[in-house]
């Protein structure tokens, strides 16, 4: 059989693949999953458990962060200072100073009172006086003072004040705020203290409170620049005079040798009146300026509770911010500048509280100790009041502060207190000092002088001293 021309030879066929659809029917097929169930007390305990790991957690960094930070803030600071292993704060004593006479003649030794005038006219010939006294202002009247010499007075005076200018510094009160822009800034107090003492882990500044407490925060700057942060350490309501303490360890040792104490000479002097006085910190309200002049009186008694403070006035022009100390020409620091108790005829000058009746209050402050609080203004009784008015001798209180243990144990405004434990009391600085050395909690037997329609008659009482109250900073 003959195959056709246009026919293919028989080729093998291909398989068929088999492709698979899915029977639209075929519902017996498909299968719904459903979620499982939740376990809740598994949920619980693994919630528990984590909020408790966290809570511990927290805790641990807590502990470990206040543990740790101290040290990590000291290591942080910039201080070529090494801590003593152990170190702790020594209590602070502020050394007695008496301007003893130097080699040097200053222009207050030069000054003869008429007791050492007539005391040389005694003990020699009143003629030999006399002639010695006319060769002297022949000597005078030859001594020729010229520019040079004016120049070169001030600038000894220039060199000890940038001296003493070392141990003053300039704290700053800072607070944030925002104008009316909403633009953030920042504003504080200005004013100036002094470095008055040491206590191994702090410099402690005395300055006046003038608003600082009030402030944010606060910072120090010595005199070489340094700014560093500062703890209030004490705080007096009665004067607003305020110890702050400036860690050694935020300082340099080339700052710490410079920043010293400064040394603090005595304001209860018979010559005070009448001698040059430096003027140093912000007595003109600016800072790091200084001033010269001289003391005009100083000892106008500065009447407030359980204190005995006097006021040095100057012939230096100061404002209401005014703030520093005064220095003697031996370098001492003799007040620190107030110009909150300016009366009548002192003001637009340079005031100052003396540092002598101060001591006692910056030593308190400075150690933490708790002062005794009694209560009452007095004052001294002079001779001449005795013989005016018929005044027993001893203390005449011109206030007595309610509730205070003074008024609780009966003592009275106008009393005058005459002895106190059996012992006389005269002298009103005196007992002052009896006062702070006090431990609060005492009982103490006081005698009185009490006026009745005719005389004075005695009055015995007993005063439990209190405790002075100091608020803690907002």
């Amino acid at each position: 059989m003959s195959n056709s021309i246009n026919e293919k030879p028989n080729e093998p066929e291909k398989p068929v693949e088999a492709c698979f659809a899915p029977n639209p029917d075929a519902s017996f097929v498909r299968e719904k999953i459903k979620a499982k169930p939740i376990n809740r007390t598994k949920l619980i305990r693994k919630t528990l458990f984590t909020a408790l790991t966290a809570a511990v957690f927290g805790a641990v960094a807590c502990v470990t962060f206040l543990l740790l930070e101290p040290v990590i803030s000291e290591h942080l600071v910039s201080s070529n200072v090494t801590p003593e292993p152990g170190e702790q704060a020594t209590t602070v004593v502020l050394p007695e100073i008496v301007d003893e006479p130097s080699d040097e003649m200053l222009p207050e030794d030069m000054i003869m009172t008429d007791r050492d005038y007539l005391s040389e006219a005694i003990q020699g010939d009143v003629s030999e006086v006399s002639k010695n006294v006319r060769n002297i202002e022949e000597m005078i009247k030859s001594i020729e003072f010229g520019i040079g010499d004016y120049q070169n007075l001030y600038t000894e005076l220039r060199t000890l004040a940038e001296d003493v200018s070392n141990s003053i510094v300039t704290v700053h009160g800072m607070s944030e705020g925002t104008d009316l822009l909403n633009d953030s800034y920042e504003y504080g107090a200005q004013v100036s203290g002094v470095i008055v003492a040491d206590n191994g882990v702090y410099l402690l500044i005395l300055v006046k409170d003038s608003g600082l407490t009030s402030e944010d925060e606060l910072r120090v700057v010595f005199a070489d620049g340094t700014t560093t942060d500062c703890d209030i350490i004490g705080r007096d309501e009665t004067t607003g005079l305020l110890i702050l303490g400036v860690h050694k360890f935020s300082l340099t040792e080339s700052s710490l040798e410079l920043a010293r104490p400064a040394s603090l000479g005595t304001s209860r002097s018979a010559t005070l009146r009448g001698t040059p006085v430096i003027a140093l910190g912000s007595p003109i309200g600016i800072a790091d300026s200084f001033a010269y002049g001289m003391v005009t009186s100083g000892t106008q008694q500065l009447y407030m509770t359980d204190s005995d403070y006097t006021l040095i006035t100057t012939d230096i022009l100061g404002t209401g911010q005014s703030s520093g100390v005064l220095v003697n020409l031996r370098g001492n620091v003799i007040g620190l500048i107030d110009n909150s108790y300016e009366s009548g005829t002192a003001e637009g000058v340079v005031n100052a509280v003396g540092i002598t009746e101060l001591k006692p209050l910056i030593e308190s402050l400075s150690n933490g100790t708790e002062r005794p609080f009694l209560g009452i203004q007095g004052m001294d009784i002079s001779y001449s009041m005795r013989n005016s008015y018929g005044l027993p001798e001893g203390i005449y209180l011109r206030a007595v502060e309610l509730d205070s243990p003074a008024m609780e144990a009966g003592i009275q405004t106008g009393d005058i207190l005459t002895a106190v434990n059996g012992e006389a009391v005269i002298n009103y600085h005196d007992f002052i000092l009896w006062l702070t050395g006090s431990k609060p909690g005492t009982t103490v037997p006081m005698t009185l002088m009490r006026q009745s329609v005719d005389e004075y008659i005695e009055v015995n009482v007993e005063v439990t001293l209190g405790t002075l109250e100091v608020p803690e900073r907002e």
